[in-house]
């Protein structure tokens, strides 16, 4: 078939290239306006001639013929040809959906198994990619078996009832813990001379176990001197201290002082055998020191002792130190200056076991200067219980010395003394809870670490642990 295309910049033009290729009997087929002008797709007309009538318009062909048979013979118009092109759509259209291609045999599947999607041939119809395209999206967003089965066993399980009502008790127990210390704070604000004495122990570095302790038995009325004397007489009975008859001075005895590192236990041994050695005399005392560990640590004991006219031996092991306790059995008192070991260091046990526990007695020294947490862990560490000796050192260093106290109320010890500077053996002082208690019950200086009234509240509201229960006598 010669069809060909003309374009001019109008419709005159085009049909103009038509007639001068097919001449004037061309038949145009179709004419649509392009960019620049017109189209027109036009053939010969001995061409458009020989092509078959279409099969839908029989009867218009026999009208015509049986009217004017002369119109048989006319050429093809472009109307008549358009006409003839659906229709030999339509029929092609019409054959392939009556005769679908034929299915595969359906194969066998077992349960266990979804079968796999037969292909279906389909006509082709508008939207069909689209419509494939949005199923295999659905397809793929769906829940795997596998995950669908994960899900449910997860839903099946649940959570355990047990750890949900032990869950419940805690949180209603803290509940009640926040509710009980606000309630107990609002009452004490009421009163102007409790909270004169919590603010007063507060500021001063006690707990708030014991603070709230004894606060909530403080007289409501009177003046804030009447209460904080008050304070101070209860806190001076609960402060177990040793009297002058059972002293270290008078009674004498084989003492370790132990500790951690730093706290001041060589100056604190040879400050105590000073002090006996001028009682008892030179020849009554015995020095031992077992500090190996640290350079030049047993020169410095073994200084203290040239100045007492006291020899100082070196215990190496455990060995060696029963012997030098064997050696010293006449001595009225013997001192052993031990390593400082922290109270959370894994060497503090071979500290305990080569200390023999039947011939010696530990006395903790506590620096007055440390946090008030880590003197509780010393306590708590170096086994500090009901009866236990200790020393509090550098209160000249401290700026509050009411943890100490606390942490000797707490954990009953026995204060035997107590020491304020470096000199030997000016600042070494026999334990009084009165002047320890005065000393603890200071006025704050004001810093940036003092709370106020309404900071109070959250201070006393902190639920404590068991451990650090106030274990005090009242008055």
């Amino acid at each position: 078939m010669n069809v060909k295309r003309f374009v001019g910049k109008n419709a005159r033009e085009a049909m103009a290239q038509a007639r001068a290729a097919f001449g004037d009997l061309a038949v145009v087929l179709s004419n649509r306006p392009v960019p620049g002008g017109v189209e027109i797709l036009a053939m010969p007309s001995a061409e458009a001639a020989a092509l078959p009538a279409p099969a839908a318009a029989p009867v218009r062909s026999v009208r015509r013929a049986e009217a004017t048979p002369a119109d048989a013979a006319a050429p093809m118009s472009t109307v008549s040809f358009q006409e003839f092109v659906r229709e030999r759509q339509r029929q092609d259209l019409l054959a392939g959906a009556a005769q679908p291609a034929a299915l595969p045999p359906a194969p066998s599947f077992e349960a266990s198994e979804p079968p796999p999607a037969v292909p279906r041939v389909a006509p082709v119809e508008p939207g069909r990619f689209a419509a494939e395209a949005l199923s295999q999206e659905m397809q793929s967003l769906r829940p795997q078996p596998a995950a669908v089965r994960a899900f449910e066993e997860a839903a099946q399980i649940g959570p355990d009832p047990a750890a949900l009502m032990a869950e419940l008790r805690a949180m209603r127990s803290m509940i009640s813990s926040q509710l009980a210390g606000l309630s107990w704070f609002d009452s004490v604000r009421r009163s102007p001379t409790q909270t004169h004495l919590l603010r007063l122990m507060l500021g001063n570095g006690f707990s708030t176990a014991i603070a709230r302790q004894l606060v909530q038995r403080a007289p409501q009325d009177g003046s804030e001197a009447q209460a904080e004397k008050w304070l101070l007489d209860v806190l001076s009975h609960n402060l177990r201290c040793t009297g002058e008859e059972d002293s270290l001075l008078a009674q004498g005895g084989a003492f370790a002082l132990v500790g951690p590192t730093g706290v001041g236990k060589t100056t604190t041994c040879a400050k105590i055998a000073a002090h006996f050695a001028a009682r008892h005399g030179a020849a009554s005392v015995g020095l031992i020191t077992v500090d190996t560990y640290r350079m030049a640590a047993s020169d410095q004991l073994r200084a203290f002792g040239r100045l007492l006219n006291i020899p100082v031996h070196t215990a190496r092991d455990g060995a060696s130190l029963a012997d030098l306790l064997n050696l010293f059995a006449g001595k009225k008192l013997v001192l052993v200056d031990t390593v400082g070991v922290g109270q959370r260091d894994r060497r503090l046990s071979e500290l305990f076991a080569a200390l023999p526990a039947g011939r010696l007695q530990r006395m903790v020294v506590l620096n007055a200067a440390a946090q008030a947490e880590t003197l509780d862990e010393v306590a708590v560490a170096y086994g500090a219980g009901n009866g236990t000796r200790c020393v509090i050192s550098k209160l000249d260093e401290a700026v509050k010395t009411g943890a100490a106290v606390d942490v000797a109320i707490r954990h009953k010890l026995r204060v035997e003394g107590f020491a304020n500077g470096q000199r030997v053996p000016e600042d070494w002082h026999a334990a009084d809870a009165r002047v320890l208690v005065q000393k603890a019950l200071m006025k704050p200086a004001s810093s940036a670490w003092a709370a106020d009234d309404a900071e109070l509240g959250l201070l006393v509201t902190t639920p404590s642990d068991g451990r650090s229960g106030p274990g005090a006598r009242h008055a």
